[in-house]
């Protein structure tokens, strides 16, 4: 072999030698010449930042109404899923005691009688909130008619009236606190007639449309009034001072009628019936339709 020739064969090992390290070997970051200006276009600007900030502000703003609008939605439908068990409850206490209906806890019943909700104890209402309720609090409902055909504690109150400062307030603290924290739903004081009579049959009321449970107003006479004085038994006057409470609406509220339907009253009508006769036997109502007196109101 000549001297060339063994010269260029030298030569193509060197080049092929250095394009085989230039393909497994990359040259490390720290031998890149960088241009200052291209890394200075990577980065955002000011009012770049500014225009993504007020972008997020705008979809938050866009978002958030829907979202808490939603969860009202929710809260109402827990509750008219309530009242629908208690129409239930109603009709099935009915049908195992011979169309008769449960006391509504007007005041204190003769001879300590149980109602709907509870059964006085000791002189008082059953406190779940407080001991010794409080550390069983199934006892405290089981005292009540209803709670073998609805027994979950939960469903007698509303999500959104277990906030109000009356519920949050203690017992002791009346007319603060309410002495009723069983729940939030009170029945119509015309089944025994606002008074310490016997309750009526269901087939009693004039109408099935006739309105048995609602929730109270306490802000019906302006704020605070009246107050937890709404909730100072299980039962209620179906007039505009105790109110149907507006707690899912401003508009009005949600009522259980003696059909065992739920639907919605508005505030005006349930004032125009707690303040007017109606078309039903001796000006009987919706509201006043006690089968214990002609006109269906309180005989006092």
């Amino acid at each position: 072999m000549s001297p060339a020739t063994a010269a260029s064969k030298v030569a193509a090992t060197f080049e092929n030698t250095a394009y085989n390290r230039r393909l497994w070997y990359p040259p490390s970051r720290d031998m890149k010449t960088e241009n200052p200006s291209a890394r200075l276009h990577q980065a955002f600007t000011l009012i770049e930042l500014l225009v993504v900030i007020a972008i997020i502000a705008i979809l938050a703003a866009l978002l958030l109404p829907a979202l808490a609008s939603a969860k009202d939605k929710a809260l109402r439908t827990t509750c008219i899923g309530n009242m629908k068990q208690m129409a239930i409850a109603m009709h099935s206490y009915s049908l195992d005691n011979n169309d008769r209906m449960a006391l509504p806890n007007w005041g204190v019943p003769a001879n300590n009688a149980p109602g709907w909700l509870y059964t006085f104890t000791n002189g008082a209402i059953p406190n779940p909130t407080a001991v010794p309720w409080i550390n069983n609090v199934k006892a405290a409902y089981e005292t009540g008619l209803w709670y073998k055909y609805v027994p979950n504690p939960k469903s007698y109150l509303c999500p959104v009236d277990i906030k109000s400062p009356t519920y949050t307030t203690a017992a002791a603290m009346y007319p603060q606190g309410r002495p009723n924290k069983m729940s939030s739903y009170i029945m119509n004081g015309a089944v025994c007639g606002y008074h310490d009579y016997p309750s009526c049959k269901i087939t009693q009321p004039y109408s099935t449309m006739c309105f048995l449970m609602w929730e109270p107003d306490e802000n019906a006479n302006g704020p605070g009034d009246p107050g937890a004085f709404d909730y100072n038994d299980g039962a209620n006057f179906p007039n505009d001072k105790e109110g149907i409470g507006r707690l899912h609406s401003r508009k009005g509220g949600s009522i259980i009628a003696i059909g065992g339907h739920v639907q919605f009253v508005t505030r005006e009508l349930f004032r125009k019936l707690a303040n007017n006769p109606g078309d039903g036997p001796g000006g009987k109502n919706y509201l006043w339709w006690s089968p214990w007196t002609p006109t269906g109101h309180a005989d006092y």
